[in-house]
């Protein structure tokens, strides 16, 4: 909905990638169906994700630079909180 890609991280997206072509290929080597068909399936759904990945990445940089710029958030380093003496103190 949102085309972003903020909370997929990279890293796992590689690591899947690199673990179903591993496997893949072991299984190339060894001639086992029983392992190539299912991760090499994987191993094509890691890939679209990674694609996934590059097709919204400038998207979600915007996003993330756009939510910054509006700022909508409170800052709690500038919030001061004041005990009862100093707010009747400041009323008076």
């Amino acid at each position: 909905m949102t085309k972003s890609v903020e909370y997929m991280p990279l890293s796992i997206s590689l690591a899947s990638f690199g673990n179903g072509v591993a496997w893949t290929t072991y299984a190339l080597i060894e001639f086992d169906p029983f392992i190539t068909v299912p991760n090499g399936i994987g191993t094509l759904f890691s890939v679209a994700q990674l694609i996934l990945y590059a097709t919204y990445y400038k998207s979600t940089k915007m996003q993330i630079a756009a939510r910054k710029a509006n700022k909508t958030e409170v800052d709690l380093s500038q919030v001061v909180v004041a005990n009862s003496d100093q707010r009747s103190k400041t009323n008076h």
